[in-house]
């Protein structure tokens, strides 16, 4: 049975509306309305004397919801006949994300319901039963338009339309919009941040979760937990570390579906958070009279803050402040020499000034400065070939802990520590065979001071069979024209047979075991004449081996100098004469220069006529001596001579200056 809500119809200001719940059906009292004055989600009401909607509506009033029962009368309040008029209902609202929506329909007589001027259900007629019918619908996002028609032929009449989304998760597939209107503030008394936004216009809306984000990261927190905020607005304490916090809403729909966030909106939080306790606090006494103390770096912290107690005292005063910067470190140089320990402890300040708690505090011992007595009685026991060992007695020192075993040259101050024992001997395997050396000792306590040293006594190793030579030094040379001198000088400890010579475009020169040796020389020099063009620039080194094969290192590796060939210096002929069928003359040695070919002879040029030149003159064959008798001569002309020295590499001197003789034929005879 239907109850007849229209009774009275009353001025619009006598009206109270109640709005229960959006996809439910609405009670409200009828509102006379101007076209398109009714208020969304409300329906706009036109009454009309037939059944065809034409002409001017006789009333237009605002609906919260669609469910009349007229009897067999017409609509209280407005003047129709009893049958044939008609109703239209409309309404325009915003259906956020839309959805799947359930259309029910229930009319005596004719309904007709549109979607958006599509017609979605068609009960056109006149009936004596209220005839019925649903549909499923899915409206798209945004907003929609809905109209009902009702037609009232004769008899009794009757109308109601519910439209309700449908919100089992099978069917709604369609999560909400985002929320808009998204703002927060934040009281720095309270600590509280609110967040408020605009309501969502979806009808099947569950509530809303609020999330929270720090700066810089995208790990949202659901602030809000398992139960929605049906409201719209929340207000919650994020952390007060003085970080920026984002917020953001998301709606829920009825079938579980959560849209997505809103716009993220900040908030700058105040900095109440202390840091965390510095850990790994270490320290130890330095040389010096001081306290060295290091800790782990604390995040957020701005500085950090020493305190010191004396002895067992625990009454801790700060003694320093230290910047985070780098590795947090504090050097004590505040020390009471008569306080023969101190605690320390350190706390972390970020810069809002919020104090961590104090670290755990150590202990450190006031450092021992004295040293041990020094070793006595030093002497070397053994020197063959694999080493000196020494030997000594203790300095009667109960916290001597270990010693130091010195050498140095015989003739040098460049002392080296060779080795630390626990013991009271060593052997030093690392000194030169052969080379005399003098040794030293001192004792180590456990705080790491040094004793006085002992005298000196001085040993050799032992050349022996497996002893290494040093490496050859002082690799010189010269490379004139295609000839190459290398001098080196021999290591003075182990003998040696043999040098070998290694030769590489690259430095430093391969000479490990494999390497094939350029040149091998039983004497410290090398000379080669024939150093090819493309070999000029290459690099040199020099290894000594003794009598049983044993190698030394190589030398440096050296690349001499190139210079161009220089032809030896001219010579001076100082004395000619001509005689019967011969000219006879002399002249000087010439002697090559330091590296230069050798000289290997002298070429004497010949010319009748004064200017000899190479290229005027005829060459006579080279003579290793140092004269010449000329006897492809004819007595009575005058013959002109000079002389170039020629070396080993091809190299010939200039001219000398020219002389000249007449040989002439013997008449007395």
């Amino acid at each position: 049975m239907y109850v007849d809500t229209r009774t009275t119809f009353r001025a619009a200001a006598a009206a109270t509306a109640l709005l229960i719940s959006t996809g439910t059906v609405y009670a409200l009292a009828a509102t006379p309305a101007s076209a398109a004055a009714c208020a969304s989600p409300q329906w706009q009401a036109q009454f009309f004397a037939n059944t065809t909607f034409s002409g001017t509506p006789a009333a237009t009033v605002c609906d919260a919801a669609i469910s009349e029962n007229y009897g067999t009368g017409d609509p209280a309040g407005v003047t129709l006949p009893n049958d044939n008029f008609g109703v239209r209902w409309s309404l325009t609202r915003d259906f956020g994300s839309g959805g799947p929506f359930a259309l029910t329909a229930e009319a005596l007589d004719g309904i007709r319901v549109y979607v958006d001027g599509v017609r979605q259900i068609d009960l056109w007629q006149d009936v004596t039963t209220v005839q019925k019918k649903t549909v499923n619908v899915t409206i798209p996002r945004g907003t929609h338009t809905l109209r009902v028609d009702y037609a009232a032929f004769t008899g009794s009449a009757s109308v109601n339309f519910t439209y309700a989304p449908r919100t089992t998760p099978d069917v709604d597939t369609i999560a909400p919009l985002a929320p808009t209107g998204t703002s927060t503030t934040y009281d720095t008394t309270t600590r509280r941040a609110t967040v408020t936004w605009s309501r969502n216009a979806e009808m099947d809306l569950a509530g809303y979760r609020v999330f929270r984000r720090l700066k810089g990261t995208s790990t949202y927190i659901n602030v809000t937990g398992a139960t929605y905020i049906t409201g719209t607005t929340y207000i919650g304490v994020p952390p007060a570390t003085g970080e920026v916090w984002y917020y953001e809403v998301r709606a829920v729909d009825k079938a579980g579906r959560e849209g997505p966030g809103s716009i993220d909106m900040p908030v700058t939080t105040v900095d109440a958070t202390p840091p965390a306790a510095p850990t790994g606090l270490a320290g130890r006494p330095e040389a010096g009279g001081t306290n060295s103390l290091t800790w782990q770096a604390v995040a957020d912290a701005a500085k950090y803050e020493v305190y010191r107690a004396a002895g067992d005292s625990r009454d801790y005063t700060k003694i320093a402040t230290v910047e985070a910067v780098g590795t947090p470190a504090y050097t004590d140089a505040t020390l009471d020499p008569a306080v023969t320990s101190y605690k320390y402890t350190v706390k972390a300040v970020d810069a809002a000034g919020n104090a961590s708690p104090y670290a755990t505090h150590i202990a450190i011992a006031a450092p021992d400065t004295t040293p041990p007595l020094p070793p006595t009685a030093l002497a070397i026991t053994v020197e063959d070939d694999k080493g000196v060992t020494l030997a000594w007695q203790s300095g009667a020192a109960a916290d001597t802990k270990a010693y130091n075993v010195y050498r140095a040259p015989e003739d040098l101050d460049v002392e080296t520590k060779v080795g630390t024992t626990e013991g009271l001997t060593l052997q030093d395997t690392t000194g030169q065979a052969g080379q005399r050396f003098r040794y030293r000792v001192a004792a180590v306590d456990a705080a790491g001071n040094e004793s006085a040293k002992s005298e000196w006594v001085f040993g050799k190793r032992a050349v022996g069979p497996e002893s290494v030579p040093t490496a050859p030094q002082e690799l010189t040379g010269t490379l004139t024209g295609g000839r190459l001198n290398l001098n080196w000088t021999a290591g003075p400890y182990v003998p040696v047979t043999e040098y070998r010579v290694y030769k590489s475009a690259t430095s430093p020169v391969p000479t490990e075991t494999g390497a094939e040796p350029y040149r091998v020389t039983q004497t410290p020099t090398l000379t080669v004449d024939d150093i090819p063009v493309d070999e000029r620039d290459h690099f040199y080194a020099v290894v000594a081996v003794t009598q049983y094969g044993v190698a030394s290192p190589a030398s440096g590796s050296f690349k001499p100098v190139y210079q161009a060939h220089q032809p030896p210096a001219a010579t001076r002929i100082y004395d000619v004469s001509g005689h019967d069928g011969m000219v006879w003359f002399v002249w000087d040695h010439v002697e090559a220069d330091e590296g230069a070919p050798a000289i290997t002879g002298y070429r004497v040029y010949r010319a009748t006529e004064p200017g000899v030149t190479k290229e005027n003159a005829t060459a006579l064959p080279v003579t290793t001596d140092n004269e010449f008798r000329d006897t492809e001569v004819a007595n009575g002309t005058t013959y002109y001579y000079a002389v170039a020295a020629v070396d080993a590499a091809g190299g010939e001197a200039p001219l000398s200056a020219e002389v000249s003789a007449t040989p002439w034929a013997d008449t007395t005879r």
